[in-house]
């Protein structure tokens, strides 16, 4: 029987096609790790049930996780084409950038890192189960419909802004790193290639329609205005989610090197999206760098213009992590068989409903409704507002002739949002983003809410 190569969740289906800056050959090979089989324990907590993908670096297996009692997919070193040390150098870095955001708030479009460790034996990284088909897949099948598509980009959008604001470029963004849940959100996969923005980035790539020109090996500067000074960074995310947006729209695909001066304009390839949204994904994918919005943060500001939709940051004192939220969207827990939520809450004791809170935009401000089953608290200088559903209270029943807690309360500046109770360990801060004045795009009646 053939080995399963399917690109599978937390592995890239061409890891091989990165260019590796040279090495030492000099130094010290680590001996090869050894691969467990079926039914093996890993890290005393994992059983492997199935191998679900294989590439270059790695091994995708479903396993079994005894402390959370749930199916993961855990990642094993793959040490049959590349040296260990080179392949525990792309484990390193991915347990640098995506294992940043374990027990932290996170868009449900970021896989779920749970656990990893880079200097085990085999070094291993466990991450969320999702055996949805990747986008390429998808688009290929002719199962994408266009305000699924819309989704997508407008979700990868405020995906690129989550990682930028939080110190990650992402780097590799193309349909075969995106998975594509059933309810039509995007999860984006394989941190391998990534990289924290305090660090230069020395990865190459061989080309492909979604890499800037910065990003390949070899290429002649003189060619484009901007590239002599041009640093691969978050400007190259921009244009990867750019050309990406593109290619959903049109479905034309277009190399980096016959991309126009100005970028591209999907209206001009038979894509159908708002004249705004069209002149966003120009701009994103112009060839000179410093053409481009300077990062994910200016590039959702700009969608999120172009939508009419208003925006806000979502913020976890006790990580430092944000997340930007839009107008209609929701926080929770991850939990099968649920609709996921925008952000998602760390939440080991359960607590917290699927879709826990609601954030809406009024004319007076920010407004947060409870839709939990265990309310929300909202605190301020004057002390707490208990909030709760319809449910919450038909399930509380009834407390006599006290005054049931509202559902939903504006959200003062500085004020903290508590989910469940005060006390539980999960402390946020909702905040009002300085973006332009939405004009209200004629995206915004099928674009986010769909």
């Amino acid at each position: 029987m053939l080995p399963d190569t399917r690109p599978a969740v937390g592995l890239t289906s061409m890891e091989a096609s990165a260019v590796r800056p040279p090495t030492d050959l000099c130094l010290l090979r680590e001996l090869p790790a050894r691969m467990p089989a079926a039914g093996e324990p890993v890290a005393d907590r994992f059983e492997l049930h199935e191998r679900v993908g294989s590439g270059g670096f790695a091994t995708v297996w479903r396993a079994h996780d005894a402390e959370r009692d749930e199916d993961v997919a855990l990642k094993l070193a793959d040490t049959s084409t590349h040296d260990l040390s080179e392949v525990r150098a792309r484990f390193e870095r991915e347990v640098r950038t995506l294992g940043r955001f374990e027990g932290a708030i996170a868009p449900a479009s970021v896989v779920r890192y749970l656990a990893g460790d880079a200097d085990a034996a085999t070094p291993y990284i466990a991450l969320e189960f999702l055996p949805d088909a990747p986008l390429d897949e998808r688009i290929q099948g002719g199962a994408l419909g266009s305000s699924v598509r819309r989704r997508v980009v407008l979700d990868l959008a405020a995906t690129m802004d989550f990682l930028h604001r939080n110190g990650v470029v992402y780097l590799d963004l193309r349909p075969e790193n995106v998975v594509v849940r059933d309810s039509g959100r995007p999860v984006l996969l394989d941190f391998n290639t990534a990289e924290t923005t305090d660090r230069p980035v020395e990865i190459r790539f061989e080309a492909d329609q979604f890499k800037p020109l910065e990003l390949l090996p070899g290429v002649d500067s003189a060619r484009v205005d901007g590239l002599d000074d041009a640093e691969p960074g978050p400007r190259s995310d921009v244009y990867a989610w750019g050309k990406l947006a593109f290619y959903l729209f049109t479905g034309a695909k277009v190399l980096p090197e016959d991309v126009p001066e100005s970028g591209l304009d999907p209206r001009s390839f038979g894509g159908t999206c708002s004249r705004a949204l069209a002149e966003v994904i120009e701009r994103a994918t112009t060839p000179d760098p410093t053409d481009r919005y300077a990062d994910g943060t200016a590039a959702a500001a700009a969608v999120a213009h172009a939508v009419g939709r208003q925006r806000a940051l979502l913020t976890q004192p006790a990580t430092g992590v944000g997340c930007p939220v839009i107008d209609g969207e929701t926080m929770g827990r991850l939990a099968v068989g649920e609709p996921e939520p925008w952000v998602v809450l760390p939440d080991e004791g359960r607590h917290v409903s699927p879709t826990h809170a609601r954030f809406e935009y009024t004319a007076q401000g920010w407004a947060v409704e409870d839709t939990s089953l265990n309310g929300t608290y909202v605190g301020t200088s004057e002390g707490w507002t208990h909030l709760l559903s319809e449910q919450g209270r038909a399930q509380r029943g009834d407390d006599g002739d006290e005054a049931p807690p509202p559902p939903t309360v504006l959200v003062p500046e500085h004020a903290v949002l508590a989910p469940v109770h005060p006390e539980y360990g999960i402390e946020l801060r909702l905040s009002a983003l300085d973006d332009a004045e939405p004009t209200g795009g004629d995206d915004v009646n099928d674009a986010a809410r769909e």
